[in-house]
């Protein structure tokens, strides 16, 4: 998963105050209960030591209507009085909370982002195909249809002299309009960069649609056994079909990353395992992906300095790195800024199937030298986990 989305709270000094809040509205005739909700994450900010300016910013911010019905989590950054993120993420958050200090604590977004896929959906026939597009967030981003404006759609049954006339005509619409729609997903794919364009509908049109499609987009095409543009289509089955394709693209990506990770392990080359060797290589920008095994609970701490890579494991580890006045915060927050501070992307894991990883956490490596620690480490306190300090310092 990359961070991208994040990025701009980057551009804005420390300190910040972060807040994650639970934005659903039990009782739509009322805030009272989003009020009540905001008060302890208020009266934690202020405990912490947030500037009075700062808490007013994100408690009128995040008193303000979303505007989206259901359940929904919005996660709030401020820095000094402004507001530098505002992100209303689906589903309600695996728990509230408030920070302030030298990072930002973004944990709250990768673990609502995290199983999300960006993803297109085409309900194909042989006029052309109605689109939609599902972004990073799970919001629709695009919808819209797209007809290839060739209406001779049916081969005919009859024989005599133009019956083979007639016959590719309509072969030579379908070709035209699954051109058209072709091209519309491309467009798609260069601007939205959905992982997966799922097909539904007229399996003719969508075959004829596979064969013009680039070599970009047949990657990510996936066929589904229902829906379409047809009167009558099961809303609830294609619903169920949407939702396994996703689920299925999230388990085998995982899995690729998971045995990538472990044959890297193996070679003991471009990757490594447990906390003291991940931060060293984060301070070094190597790391292409972490793996983390996800704990909301976790009173983890880790140092870090006024850069995202001045971070260490201790004081005088994130001093070395570089950090004048070092400060101590949350673990999964200071990975999560560090990651940021160098492009890379993190995955996390739930922990029914994850591998058991050293301190719970691992990274695929950019590359390796000499410098890389890759011998095999004892495991820290609490093998799979974290190990426990301060949360808010």
């Amino acid at each position: 998963m990359l961070l991208d989305l994040l990025k701009p709270v980057m551009d804005s000094p420390a300190p910040y105050a972060s807040v994650c809040v639970d934005a659903t509205r039990v009782d739509r005739a009322t805030g009272d209960e989003l009020e009540l909700r905001w008060a302890d994450q208020s009266r934690e900010l202020e405990a912490l030591g947030a500037p009075p300016r700062a808490v007013e910013a994100l408690r009128s911010r995040a008193l303000e209507p979303t505007g989206r019905g259901g359940e929904r989590t919005r996660v709030l950054v401020a820095s000094g009085d402004q507001v530098v993120l505002d992100l209303l993420l689906p589903g309600r958050p695996v728990k509230e909370e408030a920070a302030f200090g030298a990072v930002p604590d973004l944990m709250p977004v990768v673990r609502a982002v995290s199983p999300l896929v960006p993803y297109a959906v085409a309900r194909v026939g042989r006029a052309g195909a109605d689109l939609e597009v599902v972004g990073a967030l799970g919001e629709v981003e695009d919808e819209h249809e797209v007809n290839g404006g060739h209406d001779v759609l049916h081969k005919v049954g009859f024989g005599g002299w133009s019956h083979k006339r007639y016959q590719t005509r309509a072969q030579d619409s379908w070709e035209r309009n699954a051109t058209a729609v072709a091209e519309e997903l491309d467009r798609i794919v260069r601007r939205h960069a959905p992982e997966l364009v799922l097909l539904e509908g007229d399996s003719n049109a969508i075959a004829a649609l596979e064969e013009h499609a680039s070599h970009e987009l047949k990657q990510r095409l996936v066929r589904l056994n229902t829906g379409g543009r047809a009167a009558g289509t099961s809303a609830s089955a294609e619903e169920e079909a949407v939702r396994q394709a996703l689920a299925d693209h999230r388990r085998l990506r995982t899995q690729r990353l998971l045995d990538r990770l472990d044959e890297r392990l193996r070679r003991q080359q471009e990757a490594v395992e447990g906390l003291e060797p991940v931060v060293e290589v984060l301070r070094r920008g190597q790391i292409e992906e972490l793996v983390l095994r996800d704990d909301p609970g976790s009173t983890a701490s880790l140092w870090v300095g006024q850069e995202p890579l001045q971070v260490g494991t201790s004081r005088e580890d994130a001093v070395a790195a570089g950090a004048l006045e070092p400060q101590q915060v949350r673990a999964d927050a200071a990975l999560v800024w560090s990651l940021l501070g160098s492009s890379a992307g993190m995955t996390l894991l739930d922990g029914e199937n994850a591998p058991d990883l050293a301190d719970g956490l691992a990274a695929v490596l950019r590359w390796s030298d000499p410098a890389t620690p890759h011998s095999a480490v004892p495991s820290m306190p609490g093998h799979g986990e974290l190990p426990a300090g301060p949360a808010n310092p």
